[in-house]
């Protein structure tokens, strides 16, 4: 049984992971839309903003969790949710794969 339970970190704790994991999107989603060749309205660049932020929110949540299972330190936690935010999608992705190694090991 694990002995972490979610409902147990503080808020400033999820602020923080917040805060990290929206700036990595926010630095990615810029990125891109530097790279863009094509203008695109306003609104819609404000919604693509908004469903990459929290993307990258929920990415982050899970890294958190992930790190804080494994005992990572605090530190190097950080830079995952980071990490993690920025690739949004990506990282939900590579979580889903080792979600699919763990479960193939269970007997």
């Amino acid at each position: 049984m694990l002995d972490k339970d979610p409902t147990t970190y503080s808020l400033l704790t999820y602020l923080w992971v917040f805060l990290l994991a929206l700036t990595g999107g926010l630095v990615a989603f810029i990125r891109r839309l530097n790279r863009s060749r094509k203008p695109l309205p306003l609104t819609e660049v404000f919604v693509r903003l908004m469903g990459e932020l929290i993307i990258s929110g929920f990415a982050g949540v899970l890294t958190f969790y992930l790190c804080e299972y494994w005992g990572f330190d605090q530190l190097f936690t950080a830079v995952l949710v980071a990490i993690s935010g920025h690739l949004g999608g990506g990282a939900i992705d590579r979580i889903a794969k080792i979600w699919d190694a763990a479960i193939d090991k269970t007997p």
